[in-house]
Order: C-alpha cells, then sequence, then structure tokens
C-alpha cells in the first residue's frame, strides 16, 4: 500500500519535499513509518543524529486530524502527516 506523508517544519527541509510517497506492507504501523524515515535519513545524512531525533520526537497525525500513537494501523492507502516538536515560549 502506498501512504503518502505530509510534511512540516524542519522534516520539510530535511527530505525537501512537503510529501514523501512510501510503499509498505498491509497493515503498517506508524512506528514502520517511523523506522522508514530514520532510515532515509541514514542513507541521505549519514551519521545525523539531531535529523533522526526529530523523527524520534515528532508527532504523527491521522487523516481526522487527531494525534496518533506508534501503534496505530495504517490499513490502507492513507495520508499521515509527521509534525516535527515546536520550540517556543
Amino acid at each position: 500500500m502506498k501512504i503518502k506523508i505530509k510534511l512540516f517544519g524542519n522534516c520539510k527541509d530535511i527530505f525537501r519535499s512537503s510529501v514523501l510517497q512510501i510503499n509498505f506492507t498491509k497493515n503498517a504501523k506508524v512506528k514502520n513509518i517511523r523506522n522508514k524515515l530514520i532510515e532515509i535519513i541514514e542513507e541521505k545524512y549519514s551519521g545525523n543524529k539531531a535529523y533522526k531525533d526529530l523523527v524520534k520526537k515528532s508527532a504523527f497525525c491521522s487523516e481526522r486530524d487527531e494525534i496518533v500513537n506508534d501503534s496505530y494501523v495504517l490499513n490502507k492507502d492513507k495520508m499521515i502527516s509527521i509534525i516535527p516538536p515546536i520550540g517556543g515560549g
């Protein structure tokens, strides 16, 4: 199945795109998406711990604009968003 990942903030800069499309097996979990993004970072920016940590700390949001955890299952072609942590005060 094809999962579209909408990127925001620094994630958009890291992947140089606003949307990624990645193929996964059926019933992929957010954890699988997170791991795949970290794998892509390792390939493109070998050893960049800051980029990998950003993905590890980011939240994921479903098509219904709900924050979902790593066990959330995507069982068909869907769009999911990655929301990096935001600093501020």
